[in-house]
Parts: C-alpha cells; sequence; structure tokens
C-alpha cells in the first residue's frame, strides 16, 4: 500500500514536484520555499504518502491560536490525480486527525472550493459551518 512520512531534507526535491503540481490549476500562485520552511516549523504538521519512493501526496495543517480559541487547522492537501480515489486523502486525513485528537484540538478545514467535489466527498462526515470570509489586498 502506501506509508505516510514526515518531510525530510533527502525529499526537498520531490516534495517541490508534488508543490508545483498541486499549483497548475490554482489562480493564485504560492511560493515553494515560504512552504517548504513553513511545513518544517514545530506548529505545523506536514506529511506524504509515499510508494515504494513514489510520493503520491502530501498535507499540511498548523496550529492556529487567537485570544479566544486555539484549533488545528488545514493549510493544504494534494493528491496527485493518478492516485485519487484510493484512499490516500483519507489516509492524510486521518494522520492530521489523530494529531489533533491527541492535542485535544477540533480541526478546521477553511476554504473548500464549491466546484471541488471530490474535496467535499472526502469530507462528508465534516460539519458545514458557513462563514464569509473577507480579504482587503494591498497592492
Amino acid at each position: 500500500m502506501f506509508m505516510i512520512e514526515k518531510p525530510k531534507e533527502i525529499h526537498l526535491t520531490a516534495w517541490k514536484e508534488m508543490f508545483e503540481k498541486s499549483q497548475k490549476n490554482n489562480k493564485s500562485k504560492h511560493n515553494f520555499n515560504l512552504f517548504w520552511t513553513s511545513s518544517l516549523k514545530e506548529e505545523c504538521f506536514a506529511f506524504s504518502a509515499k510508494n515504494e519512493g513514489e510520493f503520491l501526496g502530501f498535507i499540511v495543517a498548523s496550529i492556529f491560536e487567537g485570544f479566544f480559541e486555539k484549533y488545528l487547522f488545514l493549510e493544504t492537501i494534494f493528491v496527485d490525480q493518478s492516485y485519487r480515489k484510493m484512499g490516500v486523502g483519507r489516509a492524510l486525513l486521518n494522520k492530521v486527525e489523530e494529531i489533533s485528537l491527541s492535542l485535544e484540538l477540533d480541526f478546521f478545514i477553511h476554504q473548500v472550493e464549491k466546484s471541488n467535489l471530490v474535496a467535499q466527498r472526502l469530507l462528508n462526515d465534516y460539519e458545514k459551518i458557513d462563514k464569509m470570509v473577507y480579504r482587503k489586498k494591498f497592492n
């Protein structure tokens, strides 16, 4: 099957390739170097799914701590299109859910696109919370 493991410096190239694949349909392109250094931080939980040396996908979650609440939230999840609907996404989510449970924190997932039916099916056992999101962009 496949195994779930933490990122390692020796896997930098493979993570970069997966990250670039994840950005293909993303309207706002993200910076890999910032992603990589952030995913290695202590308050971040990053894992990849791997089978016989081949990387199938990744997940990154972070702890949010504010004045009134503290929780774990999903930064990003990506599964290579060739490996979707094979349990890879579920296994990655299960790993982060285990961490959330061990830390006694709720787990939130923000910004699932309405058109992303695959992700919505993956999250069918989650409670859907509708909130408005506002952003002010400074050029």
